[in-house]
């Protein structure tokens, strides 16, 4: 069997074990105060993201619901129950722990341990089963998720009955980053959309096109550092080096760290040393080192946006 097909058979039991989650419901339990999380189940194995329903039970009214992953924070809404798709990061153990406050100051909690086996990057079906024509379901980031830069994007754009979405268009903060081709507009899982963002809250909304016009959705969320890259720069389009400056003296690696931004998007971004293709990435950043031997170099980082356009820096370096 080819990787693809077992990827998608893999798929399609996931996908399967999903429609049957999603339709169970969360039940509060008896206890005053209590949070109980009916999904995941303790000791389950899953593939992320992790379908979480949460449900509380106060006699006063509970003003906040935390998700935490292994003792961090990776979610946070002003509601008293959850319904939520939440990815992971990576595999293994983890604890999860649903989190409550109410106005009276208190906190209360639950906890389940599960493994996870996978991860999985497009939306489940689960996230679409009750989509409307004309609407766009974002599954990854959700509304309220605390998150790591560079974000990954995946949506579902379902557009008027009998046609197919002539383009889809992602906004952070009211600012254009991405539009796809129009042959790449119905949840194309692109890498193009793991994207860099500033350390903060952001608005994030995708926003797709049909004979009719725009339709969106829009969520909240947060992020809490840089991992890989840079932040995005703050006019576009344009690229950010964070690493590098010209003329800098390094020992025997260079450090490579950088975004690249436009309204249409980046394509890809590449990496020439000493007049040689070293890397070609389609992702709108970088993130890596490049070992060089004892003299000078020079280095040019070059992002093409999905409109054509090229951006580029150049360095002078000198390894000793």
């Amino acid at each position: 069997m080819s990787t693809r097909w077992l990827f998608l058979a893999v798929l399609v039991l996931f996908f399967s074990a999903h429609r049957n989650l999603a339709a169970q419901t969360c039940t509060a339990g008896s206890i005053d105060p209590s949070v109980t999380i009916c999904m995941p189940q303790n000791g389950s194995a899953l593939n992320s993201p992790i379908h979480l329903q949460i449900a509380t039970n106060d006699s006063i009214q509970v003003d906040m619901l935390q998700v935490w992953y292994n003792g961090v924070k990776r979610w946070e809404n002003p509601v008293s129950s959850a319904d939520i798709f939440l990815t992971t990061g990576n595999g293994g153990p983890y604890r999860i722990t649903a989190l409550a406050h109410d106005v009276s100051g208190r906190w209360f909690k639950a906890v389940v341990n599960i493994d996870v086996t996978g991860e999985v990057y497009v939306c489940t079906p689960a996230q679409t089963a009750n989509q409307s024509p004309r609407s766009v379901v974002i599954c990854q980031p959700t509304d309220g998720e605390i998150h790591f830069s560079p974000v990954h994007l995946t949506w579902f754009a379902l557009a008027a009955p009998g046609e197919q979405p002539t383009s889809v268009q992602i906004f952070v903060d009211g600012k254009s980053v991405f539009q796809t081709p129009p042959a790449l507009s119905n949840g194309f899982p692109l890498p193009q959309t793991y994207l860099p963002m500033a350390i903060g809250r952001h608005r994030l909304s995708v926003q797709a096109y049909d004979s009719q016009g725009a339709f969106k959705s829009t969520i909240y969320m947060k992020v809490d550092r840089i991992y890989q890259g840079c932040a995005p720069p703050a006019i576009l389009p344009a690229m950010v080096v964070c690493s590098l400056t010209n003329g800098q003296t390094v020992n025997g690696v260079i450090t490579v760290k950088a975004s690249a931004g436009a309204s249409t998007g980046i394509k890809k971004f590449v990496e020439i040393l000493d007049g040689t293709q070293v890397l070609n990435t389609n992702h709108a950043w970088l993130d890596n080192g490049l070992s060089v031997s004892t003299g000078p170099h020079t280095l040019v980082l070059q992002a093409t946006t999905n409109s054509g356009a090229q951006l580029q820096q150049t360095f002078n370096i000198t390894s000793q």
